[in-house]
């Protein structure tokens, strides 16, 4: 009988994200979360016990090498010992590509609808500042930075158009008016789960914190706000994430248009 060395919960999910296909390390790191040496480190470990292995692209493959251009791949074994661990209903196959993409499913799951894009921005980043989730349960969560509207993450809308390209969440455009107080010129485009997608509402919540749609529903609040409104309370809060808005002197004058 071989004795098989049990796996941890980081390293089980690099290998289901690898029977998706070979990846690079950055890859990997976005899809599981965790720092690069973290996932280096648990790379190195599935190496040595022959579950992975690693190919080095050249010119001919790509045209030109890639910033990375180390794949990592399962090997036969790797193969054979993930299968295992589904097949054992210890794990199951992930239908999300990204750790990360599992808040955005949560937030609509507790939330129902969230209306506009800049909106949803805002929703995600007071989940981070004020829900009062540890840094661990964050893990690989998105990093924020200033952008016209105030705290911006190219991640949030890379996920949220990957999570409609893989028919989890629909987005409906809604024709508004130019004068309304709206971040997307004519369209306002509306955020739903696509009903019969259980399955992937329950990998959100089953790994997620176990308080996970107590807390999302303080967000409730500030979903219901008109978006002026949540902007100024972002923007009052949290000053530094202000410096590039373009909109920071109406939206602070307190300005109310229908959104």
């Amino acid at each position: 009988m071989t004795f098989e060395v049990p796996l941890n919960k980081k390293t089980v999910e690099i290998l289901l994200t690898l029977l998706r296909g070979a990846k690079g390390i950055r890859e990997i790191q976005e899809a599981v979360g965790g720092s690069y040496s973290t996932i280096y480190r648990r790379l190195e470990e599935l190496r040595e016990l022959g579950l992975i292995k690693k190919e080095y692209l050249g010119r001919l493959e790509y045209g030109k090498v890639p910033p990375d251009s180390r794949l990592i791949r399962l090997t036969e074994k790797g193969k054979e010992r993930i299968q295992s661990i589904t097949d054992s209903g210890i794990a199951k196959p992930l239908l999300l590509r990204k750790v990360r993409e599992r808040w955005i499913i949560a937030v609509l799951h507790t939330l129902k609808t969230v209306s506009g894009r800049t909106r949803f921005m805002k929703l995600l980043f007071l989940l981070k500042n004020e829900l009062r989730f540890t840094k661990r349960e964050l893990a690989g969560f998105y990093q924020f930075r200033s952008g016209k509207y105030g705290p911006f993450s190219r991640g949030v809308m890379k996920d949220l158009e990957e999570l409609q390209d893989d028919g989890f969440i629909k987005v409906e455009a809604k024709l508004v008016s130019l004068s309304e107080f709206n971040e997307e010129q004519e369209y306002l485009h509306i955020y739903e789960l696509i009903s019969e997608q259980a399955d992937v509402v329950q990998e959100a919540v089953d790994n997620l914190p176990s308080n996970i749609v107590q807390k999302l529903g303080k967000l409730k609040v500030f979903n219901g706000m008109p978006l002026v409104e949540l902007l100024k309370y972002v923007y009052t809060t949290y000053p530094h994430y202000i410096k590039k808005s373009t909109i920071v002197e109406r939206v602070l004058r307190g300005q109310s248009e229908t959104v």
